[in-house]
């Protein structure tokens, strides 16, 4: 079994790794739902992480997060947030509060949010202060935006 280590550039580490492949990687513009969009995702990192462990549906706190990457790396994808998804906002929100308390509090690793599409600019200014503020207690940046506008 390979670790992210194995395909990491020159002085590179892990996270700025998995930042590269997330930004370099281009969800197709047919695809319409979350779900789809997250087995592409994984598709995807399965080719550029060869022998690395990838798993879906990750257990965290009574949850499931999208995708985990070598058991230190946490990947949730959302689709763009509009009005009609206000939800799903709320529900983005308190999963990242949930990743903080259950995965970074106990050193578990880093916490990826990939979104799909352009959310509107509110939503979009919300999400980035609330990822801002979950970084606040630490030394060092554990929470990630990854916006994919296709």
């Amino acid at each position: 079994m390979k670790t992210i280590s194995t395909h990491t550039g020159l002085l590179e580490t892990e996270t700025e790794c998995v930042l590269r492949l997330l930004n370099k990687w281009q969800p197709s513009a047919a695809v319409l739902s979350e779900k789809a969009h997250e087995q592409e995702l994984q598709a995807w990192l399965n080719t550029q992480l060869p022998d690395v462990p990838i798993v879906a549906q990750y257990g965290i706190a009574k949850g499931k997060a999208d995708l985990v990457i070598q058991d230190s790396h946490v990947i949730e994808l959302k689709l763009a947030f509009t009005d009609e998804t206000l939800g799903e906002f709320d529900r983005c929100i308190g999963q990242m509060e949930r990743y903080r308390q259950k995965w970074v509090d106990k050193e578990r690793g880093k916490v990826y949010l990939v979104i799909v599409g352009k959310s509107d600019s509110e939503f979009r200014d919300m999400i980035h202060k609330a990822v801002h503020r979950l970084n606040e207690p630490y030394i060092g940046t554990y929470f990630y935006i990854v916006e994919k506008l296709g």
